[in-house]
């Protein structure tokens, strides 16, 4: 076998595994099909190895396909980020960045950070998914993705930004309404405004003094968009479980107070990630935007902190 590896050729493979087929593969990269076929079978000449399993309807990888498939792919993620930091030398920061942010605090918070950036580095590219499924970034072709969590995924390199505290608040209207609510048990018969990522039924973790007690509650009202379910709270609708990020504001304006302060919801997501896949290195353009973010959050963090946590 030949030592020197031709990166057309593993460019080609790739494609060729992440098409699972040779005729999508062929589309991909501008050649015929019978070109592409060509290829592989050279290039599994100059491995010495079958590397795809040819059928009537469909191609299968090889063993020996996965390990190459796996080291070609950072091989030429490599090659792109150094060509990425070559060209980037004495000049702008440039290039395509694709990121998934969450519901919540991607329409909260983070949509100006983005158009900020944006208008901070015009030669990248920003291709934005905003929703609450993470998956696999490979398949999903994003570079980067936020997730608020207590515990990320092993499957992604994690860099932990900062921790994100949650409340209870209701409008005073509704507080008025629906009269004291000075205990757990006073809170139990109240409408309940929730995230639906934690559930139509779940146990509210509540923290007070070291101790930690259990609530079993049923929301009336869920939603994964968070402006919604900010509206519902400002419409007196009833007591909503929110990160302080989303209403900071509104609980200093007065519009929303805050209910059982003593006691600090744990466990529904208390900080906040930014994911990469652990087999790609993030290009200049993703680290920048990585940096950016991380600057921005840290940079508003203290607003987002229960008040007898602040510095």
């Amino acid at each position: 076998m030949d030592n020197k590896l031709d990166l057309n050729l593993i460019q080609l493979f790739v494609t060729i595994v992440q098409s699972q087929t040779l005729s999508e593969a062929a589309r991909r990269t501008g050649m015929t099909r019978s070109n592409a076929s060509r290829q592989l079978k050279a290039l599994e000449m100059e491995m010495g190895a079958q590397l795809m399993r040819r059928t009537t309807r469909h191609m299968e990888i090889t063993e020996a396909g996965q390990l190459l498939y796996e080291h070609g792919l950072r091989m030429l993620e490599e090659a792109e980020t150094a060509r990425a930091s070559i060209d980037s030398l004495g000049k702008t920061v440039r290039g395509d960045v694709r990121i998934r942010l969450p519901t919540g605090m991607g329409h909260l918070y983070l949509a100006p950070v983005l158009i900020e950036f944006a208008r901070t580095y015009p030669d990248v590219t920003l291709r934005v998914l905003i929703n609450d499924f993470i998956g696999d970034l490979i398949s999903a072709e994003v570079d980067l993705a936020l997730k608020i969590t207590s515990a990320p995924s092993e499957d992604h390199v994690a860099r932990k930004i900062c921790d994100i505290a949650w409340c209870l608040c209701a409008s005073p209207e509704f507080i008025a309404r629906a009269g004291p609510l000075s205990t757990l048990e006073d809170l139990a018969k109240c409408t309940l405004i929730a995230p639906a990522s934690l559930g139509r039924r779940f146990d509210l973790k509540l923290v007070s003094k070291g101790m930690r007690m259990l609530l079993r509650v049923a929301p009336r009202l869920q939603s994964g968009d968070y402006p919604y379910l900010l509206e519902a709270t400002l419409s007196h609708l009833g007591v909503a479980l929110l990160p302080r990020y989303a209403v900071w504001k509104q609980l200093k304006a007065g519009l929303l107070r805050e209910i059982l302060p003593e006691y600090e919801p744990e466990g529904v997501g208390n900080s906040v990630y930014l994911l990469t896949a652990a087999n790609r290195f993030p290009t200049m353009a993703t680290r920048t935007l990585m940096n950016f973010i991380t600057e921005q959050i840290q940079l508003n963090e203290p607003d987002w902190r229960r008040p007898d946590a602040q510095r």
